[in-house]
Parts: C-alpha cells; sequence; structure tokens
C-alpha cells in the first residue's frame, strides 16, 4: 500500500514537471529573431532557459564570443608577423579561421541553447560536433602550423618579436579557456540530457 501511494505521488510529480516544462517550450516565440545585436539571425533569451541549464548555456554564449576575440587577435598577430618578415599567407588563414570557426561556434551555441530550451533531439549533433571543436582547440592551441600560433612557437617569438609572444599566449590561453567552457556545458549536457 505504501509503495502504491510513493509511487502514484512520483507519477503526479513526474508528470506536473513535464507539463510544466511543455508549457515553458511553448511559450517561447522562435521567430522572435534578437540575436546577435545588429544582425539578429536567431532567438535567444537567457530568461527563457531553465535556471539549473542557465550556466551551461552562458559558457556556450561565451565560448562563442571568445572565438571572435581569439580570430580577431589572430589576424592582428599574424599580420605584424608578415611585417616583420614572416609568410603572407598567414594572414589568409587567419581570415579563413574567421570565416569558418565563427560560424561553427555559433551553430555549437545555438544548437546547444535551443537543445537545452526546447528540443533534446538536437543535442545528439550538439555533442559530437563540440567533441570535435575541443579536439581541434586542444591541437591549435599547442602547434604551429597555418596561421596558428600555439605554445610550441611561443619561446622563439618571444625572442624575436616579444609584443607577438604576448599575443600568441593571449590566443592560446582564450583556446585553453574555450576548452574549458566547452567541456564544462558538454559534461553538463551529456549527463543532464539524456
Amino acid at each position: 500500500m505504501a509503495s502504491y501511494v510513493v509511487n502514484s505521488v512520483l507519477n503526479d510529480s513526474i508528470r506536473s514537471i513535464k507539463s510544466n516544462q511543455n508549457d515553458s517550450k511553448q511559450k517561447i516565440d522562435w521567430n522572435d529573431f534578437n540575436y546577435p545585436p545588429l544582425i539578429k539571425v536567431i532567438h535567444y533569451n537567457i530568461e527563457e532557459v531553465q535556471p539549473e541549464y542557465r550556466l551551461v548555456v552562458r559558457s556556450l554564449w561565451l565560448s562563442s564570443i571568445l572565438i571572435v576575440a581569439y580570430t580577431l587577435l589572430n589576424i592582428i598577430d599574424n599580420s605584424i608577423q608578415a611585417g616583420y618578415g614572416n609568410d603572407g599567407i598567414r594572414i589568409l588563414y587567419s581570415f579563413m579561421f574567421m570565416f569558418s570557426f565563427n560560424p561553427i561556434q555559433f551553430f555549437i551555441f545555438y544548437r546547444g541553447y535551443k537543445g537545452v530550451v526546447s528540443d533534446p533531439y538536437l543535442l545528439v549533433l550538439y555533442k559530437w560536433v563540440q567533441i570535435i571543436l575541443i579536439l581541434c582547440w586542444i591541437t591549435f592551441s599547442i602547434v604551429d602550423i597555418l596561421g596558428f600560433n600555439g605554445f610550441v612557437v611561443l619561446s622563439l617569438l618571444f625572442e624575436f618579436l616579444p609584443f607577438c609572444g604576448v599575443l600568441a599566449l593571449f590566443e592560446d590561453l582564450i583556446f585553453l579557456l574555450i576548452v574549458f567552457l566547452s567541456g564544462f556545458a558538454l559534461f553538463r549536457i551529456w549527463n543532464i540530457k539524456e
């Protein structure tokens, strides 16, 4: 008898939680494009996110902002290096990174946000793309290929171009911060939304 009462109470509470989640999902107007501020191509409102997921969504958002900062810093750093005699093709690589990394990271941010808020099915692709990106960010923070100024080249840059060395150090630290934030979000999403 006691187990029947406990089961019915648990089932009622689960049903009420699910109905509250469905009500909150239905109230979101996905056609209210309000983000990014000047372009306004997606709907984003942190207040519509359930409180336990807000930190996850904020870390996704901050990762997308940091990749913009990284690509701009990378363009400046590689332009200065090219001015001092390094390969000029590094500037082209920097622009290629800007036009590829920013949309990919923005896609990951929006996919994770919308998956957390409304449709957990969207998180399946998010999880796998995020794993690939984390591995890429770790690799790019280490190596010195194309336009990446990884930890490997820092000693050389500090010796001959100290300002570029400082910029490269900031680039690598931004990458590691992105890895931390993305890993945190991935871990929370993987454990919360199955």
